[in-house]
């Protein structure tokens, strides 16, 4: 049965008693700076994206908080395939009437286009159609012959045609290519986004210039010709003579995310080595080029999502760095990658750099700056059946809706859900803002947002002054969960004392173990053990659970070699592994 230590008696366990407060005001000052256009709107592995990390690693450090990352650093970098690049072989050359080469560079003259066909083109007439809209109200190619060449066309602005309609509209009247000039405010050069392909199955090509090679090869002034082709005005324009040859190739692009992470270790010796999770994730959309509700090419400041929940974690940090009155260990994260799918928080879950079986409960606040009506969300009540007390206690002051259903999996909160970790998610819901440009610091709503995390604060108290772990609800069944018991390098009953490298699947319900990887030139990597395999013997004892293991490994001996079996994709494999004598890390 889980009791509470009366909260009362902070002082009488040698807590600080200083209450250091959590403020509108202080939740705004980080706001303000990961929602700022410094920061670019924070897409996974972009240099806003790395700014916003900076600025978390030094909060932390300056709070003296302990590196939880990998290799004794604040970060925990793991790989993302994200949109696309141009591959070596893209280029584009245009010739003029007297043959002089006019020279193009990928990513400041042009960009490939999604879709566009791979097939290098040489040698086709170009020609200019203005805005290249066709319609019965108006129609830009009328009395222009672009059979079997490259129209040039400016993209139009935000809410007109599309690239695809105006691909779409060349093809029909015969052209073998179009070249998108400028950008949807003008000058510039459009990115490479899916936004702005051409239909997958149109077998057209396609290329995008940028507003400053327009002017190069057609002798016009960007802005005038622009103004002039907007308002349907189709003047004379590109040189006759002018050839474009181009080969449009992309290729899927890898990018690095980072996840934030800082340990404040727990006062009392007895649970210390328990954890309580915070966790937020700090990425947005950049640009709009991942989940933009309006496609706007513009910076999508992401101030409520999910500035507000990182600042959160910062303070959150602050307060209890500055009481020092955690019994257990907490761990703060901020996640990236959250947005492409929840990549940053599953790879901690996958590579998790604490025991997760030592983990009481983990927090996530994502979207809590936009407090309404007092209405607040709270998920993650079916985990734990503490949760309907803990709201009716802590959230009195709220309206709140529990579980709503389509937000199971939708944050970072999942992983460790679905490892049988109690989770806890606050959130405020979707508004007009979201997952669009004007999610600006100045729409939040900081006083709801200082109520929200101050509950928080309860609500960490209370899980931290249970005698016990929070126990989890599995398949409608209450689980009483203990931490295994205590590693030590001293040997002797209840120690383990070998490192072997296994990355347990900790979700799995069995037979065996399951394992999500093994660990970097570890004993089991150089065994051969591997991602998906399960092990189902460990010398002559027959493996259940990870219980098992753990058993295993506290009697095991250091450099003595043991054979295992393992089940890869359907059939009996057995190897042999060799522990290593324990070091500083268990593993």
């Amino acid at each position: 049965m889980v009791t509470f230590i009366p909260l009362l008696a902070a002082h009488m366990l040698g807590f600080a008693t200083a209450e250091p407060s959590i403020t509108a005001s202080s939740l705004r000052a980080h706001v303000e700076y990961l929602a700022s256009p410094e920061l670019g709107g924070r897409l996974t592995g972009s240099e806003g994206e790395r700014k916003a990390g900076d600025y978390a690693k030094k909060w932390f450090s300056d709070l003296g908080l302990l590196p939880a990352g990998t290799a004794g650093t604040y970060f925990q970098e793991f790989p993302v395939t994200f949109g696309g690049e141009a591959t070596p072989e893209t280029n584009l050359r245009l010739l003029n009437s007297a043959g002089n080469e006019i020279a193009a560079k990928v990513g400041v003259d042009f960009n490939p286009v999604y879709n566009s066909v791979p097939d290098a083109l040489d040698g086709l007439p170009v020609v200019y159609a203005g805005e290249g809209l066709a319609s019965p109200e108006r129609d830009d190619y009328k009395g222009i012959d672009v059979k079997g060449k490259a129209v040039a066309v400016f993209v139009s602005p935000n809410g007109g045609a599309t690239t695809r309609q105006k691909a779409q509209a060349a093809k029909e009247r015969g052209a073998a290519a179009i070249l998108f000039v400028g950008t949807q405010t003008g000058q510039g050069l459009l990115g490479l986004d899916r936004r702005y392909g051409i239909e997958n199955s149109s077998g057209f090509a396609a290329v995008a210039i940028s507003s400053g090679l327009f002017e190069r090869v057609s002798g016009m002034k960007f802005d005038e010709a622009r103004k002039q082709a907007l308002s349907g005005r189709v003047a004379p324009g590109i040189a006759k003579g002018l050839k474009v040859s181009f080969k449009s190739e992309i290729r899927p692009k890898s990018v690095t995310g980072r996840n934030v992470m800082a340990l404040l270790p727990g006062t009392d010796p007895a649970v210390k080595d328990q954890y309580i999770i915070i966790g937020a994730h700090l990425d947005h959309v950049g640009r709009g080029e991942f989940g933009s509700r309006t496609g706007a090419d513009s910076i999508h400041f992401g101030a409520d999502d999910n500035a507000s929940g990182s600042a959160a974690v910062l303070e959150l940090a602050r307060y209890f760095a500055e009481t020092k009155s955690n019994r257990r260990s907490i761990l703060f994260q901020l996640y990236s990658g959250e947005e492409l799918g929840l990549i940053g928080s599953t790879h901690f879950v996958k590579n998790p750099t604490i025991d997760l079986s030592r983990v009481s409960w983990m927090l996530n606040l994502d979207m809590i700056g936009g407090l309404r009506e007092n209405k607040i969300i709270i998920d993650g009540v079916r985990t734990s059946p503490l949760w309907p007390d803990f709201i009716k206690e802590l959230a009195a002051d709220f309206v709140v809706q529990v579980d709503r259903e389509d937000l199971r999996g939708r944050s970072d909160h999942a992983g460790f859900e679905r490892s049988n970790i109690p989770v806890t998610f606050f959130f405020t819901g979707e508004n007009e803002h979201y997952h669009t440009e004007t999610d600006s610091a100045a729409t939040l709503n900081y006083d709801g947002a200082a109520k929200i995390v101050n509950m928080a604060v309860a609500w960490i108290k209370k899980v931290d002054a249970l005698s016990g772990m929070v126990p989890v609800i599995v398949s409608g069944v209450v689980v009483d969960r203990t931490p295994p018991k205590q590693e030590s390098s001293s040997g002797g009953a209840g120690t383990r004392r070998v490192r072997v490298g296994l990355i347990p699947s900790y979700g799995d319900g069995g037979p065996g173990l399951l394992l999500d990887g093994v660990q970097p030139n570890s004993p089991a990597e150089k065994a051969g053990l591997m991602a998906g395999d399960r092990i189902m013997k460990w010398g002559e004892k027959t493996i259940g659970s990870i219980e098992d293991i753990q058993s295993i490994f506290e009697n095991a001996e250091p450099g003595k070699p043991v054979k295992v079996v393992v089940v890869r994709n359907g059939k009996e494999i057995t190897m042999t592994v060799t522990p290593e004598g324990i070091g500083v890390q268990a593993a």
